[in-house]
C-alpha cells in the first residue's frame, strides 16, 4: 500500500437536520496490498471477498491526543475471518490517514510463520488499545480456515502504529474441542503499563448421547506495557452457558467492568461484572437484562429477499474519564422481529444501573451495530447504521448514524440524531453464512470536543467494494 494519505473522495450528503454541521468524511482503506495470491484457494464452499475491509475498531493515543490507529480485517472471506490485517494511523484527530509501514503479523498474509508465531491461515476480530506511554497494542484471533486451530494473538507498536512487534500467543488450541473467539484489548489509563486483554473460549465436552459445552472468560495481563503477559480463566459457568463478546473497562478508582452476551440454550442476557482487585475476582452480574439470541441471528430482511443482514453485534462499554460513571449500549429485539440499540448506565462504578431506553431514531425497521464513546465532558455518542431508505429502491440502501447526548441520557428524548453518511447498498458488502456482514462491530472515539467514529461501507465499485471510513462529529 503506497504511504500517501487517502484523500477525501467523495461528498458528504446532507448536512444534518437539526441544521448543524455535517460530518467530515474521508476514506482510511483502498484496494487491498496484501501479497497477490496469498491465502488458501477458492473452493469448498470458501469465497474470498478481495478489496473489503471491515469490522474497523480505532484508539486514541493519551500521550498525543490528536494521534489515532485504527484496525481491520483485509480481504474478508464468507466463512472465518480474512486473508489479512490492516492498520492505519492519523495525527490530525481523524482529518486524514495513513496506512501504516507494516502490518502485525497475525496471519500468512500479513508475513506470519512458525517462527515469528503468525503461521494462520485468516485472522479476525481485531482490537487496538493505546497505552499512557503511547504504545499501539493490537489483539487478534487468529485461526486455520478449518477453525480447528484458534488462537489469541497481541502484538506491540512502539511508535504508535506505524511498526508491530512479532506477535505473542496469549492462548492457542490445537484441539477442535476447544475454540478461542472474539477478543478486546484495553489499556489502563490510571494504571501506567497495565494492559488487559479478554475473550471467551468454548469448551465442547458433549458425547453422543448428551450436550455438554461451557464458554467461560479468559483475560490476559500485562504489567510492562504489552511486552508480556500472564493468562488464566477469571470467570466460569455452569454446563450449557457461557458468554461471548467480553469488553473490559477500567475505572478511576480501580474497579474494572467486564461487559458481555450470555446465552444459555434456551435464554440470553446483557451482563456487567466487575472487580475490584485487579482482575483476580468478579462480582455476580450487576447488570442482567434479558436479550435476544443475537450470536448468529440474521436481521429482519426488509425485502424479504432471501439475502438478509448478519447480526452478531454485542454489547459494549464505555466511561468518562476520572469519574465513576460507566455507560453501555447493546441490542434488543421488538415483537416484529426489528433490532434496536438500548442504552443503559451506572454513577457508582457499576454497582447498579439505570433501566434501559432505546436511543436509536429509526423510523422503521432495523438499528443495528451501535458502537459508543463518551467525551471528558460526559457527552455520550452512540453510532449505527440502519435501513429507513429502503423504500422503492433498489438494493438495500443503508445509511449510517450518530445519536448525542449531553445529560439526562437515560430519558429517550435527550438524544438527538445526527446523518454521517449514506445511503450505500447493503447488498454489497460481504456475504457470510449468517448474511451480508455490515461489520459486528464498529469504532468510536471522543477526541475532546468532536467524535471520530471509523465504520465500513460498499463503495458501489465492483473492484473494490468495500471501504473502512472515518467521520468527525461534534458534540
Amino acid at each position: 500500500m503506497a504511504a500517501a494519505v487517502f484523500a477525501l473522495n467523495f461528498a458528504v450528503q446532507s448536512a444534518f437536520a437539526d441544521g448543524s454541521d455535517p460530518a467530515s468524511v474521508v476514506r482510511i482503506s483502498g484496494k487491498s496490498a496484501l501479497p497477490s495470491g496469498c491465502g488458501q484457494p477458492e473452493g469448498d464452499g470458501y469465497v474470498l471477498n478481495p478489496n473489503t475491509e471491515v469490522q474497523p475498531m480505532v484508539a486514541r493515543d493519551p500521550k498525543r491526543p490528536s494521534h489515532l490507529v485504527a484496525v481491520y480485517q483485509q480481504d474478508r472471506w464468507n466463512r472465518y475471518g480474512s486473508n489479512g490485517t490492516a492498520t492505519a494511523v492519523s495525527d490530525d484527530n481523524g482529518a486524514t490517514w495513513r496506512p501504516s509501514a507494516e502490518q502485525p503479523a497475525f496471519s500468512r498474509c500479513d508475513g506470519g510463520t512458525a517462527a515469528n508465531g503468525g503461521d494462520y491461515d485468516v485472522t479476525t476480530d481485531h482490537w487496538v488499545t493505546i497505552t499512557p506511554s503511547g504504545a499501539a497494542v493490537t489483539a487478534s484471533f487468529s485461526l486455520s480456515r478449518s477453525g480447528e486451530t484458534t488462537a489469541i494473538l497481541v502484538s506491540r507498536s512502539g511508535d504508535g502504529g506505524m511498526h508491530w512487534d512479532r506477535p505473542v500467543t496469549l492462548k492457542r488450541d490445537d484441539d477442535p474441542r476447544f475454540f478461542n473467539d472474539r477478543p478486546a484489548i484495553t489499556a489502563d489509563p490510571y494504571h501506567p503499563g497495565v494492559v488487559y486483554a479478554v475473550w471467551d473460549r468454548v469448551e465442547t465436552r458433549s458425547t453422543d448421547t448428551t450436550q455438554s459445552w461451557v464458554q467461560p472468560i479468559y483475560m490476559a495481563k500485562s504489567t510492562d506495557d504489552g511486552r508480556t503477559w500472564t493468562t488464566k480463566k477469571v470467570y466460569d459457568f455452569p454446563t450449557n452457558s457461557g458468554v461471548i463478546g467480553t469488553e473490559l473497562v477500567p475505572l478511576a478508582d480501580g474497579t474494572l467492568l467486564m461487559g458481555m452476551h450470555q446465552e444459555t440454550d434456551t435464554t440470553a442476557a446483557t451482563q456487567v461484572i466487575r472487580s475490584t482487585d485487579g482482575g483476580d475476582t468478579w462480582s455476580a452480574p450487576t447488570l442482567n437484562v434479558a436479550a435476544p439470541m443475537a450470536v448468529g441471528i440474521k436481521v429482519p430482511d426488509p425485502d424479504n429477499s432471501g439475502d438478509p443482514v448478519r447480526n452478531a453485534s454485542l454489547p459494549l462499554l464505555a466511561a468518562r474519564p476520572g469519574g465513576k460513571t460507566a455507560n453501555i449500549v447493546w441490542q434488543s429485539q421488538d415483537a416484529d422481529g426489528t433490532f434496536h440499540v438500548q442504552y443503559a448506565e451506572s454513577n457508582d462504578g457499576g454497582k447498579t444501573w439505570s433501566s434501559p431506553v432505546r436511543v436509536d431514531k429509526t423510523p422503521s425497521g432495523s438499528a443495528v451495530v451501535p458502537a459508543i464513546a463518551v467525551s471528558p465532558g460526559g457527552t455520550v455518542a452512540v453510532t449505527y447504521y440502519d435501513f429507513r431508505k429502503n423504500t422503492s429502491a433498489a438494493g438495500l440502501p443503508t445509511d449510517f448514524w450518530a445519536v448525542t447526548c449531553a445529560q439526562e441520557c437515560t430519558k429517550s428524548g435527550s438524544w438527538r440524531e445526527r446523518h454521517i453518511e449514506g445511503p450505500f447498498d447493503a447488498r454489497t458488502v460481504p456475504s457470510t453464512s449468517s448474511g451480508r456482514m455490515l461489520g459486528d462491530y464498529t469504532g468510536l472515539v471522543s477526541t475532546g470536543s468532536a467524535f471520530v467514529a471509523v465504520y465500513g461501507v460498499a463503495t458501489g465499485d465492483t473492484a473494490n467494494p468495500v471501504d473502512i471510513h472515518s467521520a468527525t462529529f461534534y458534540n
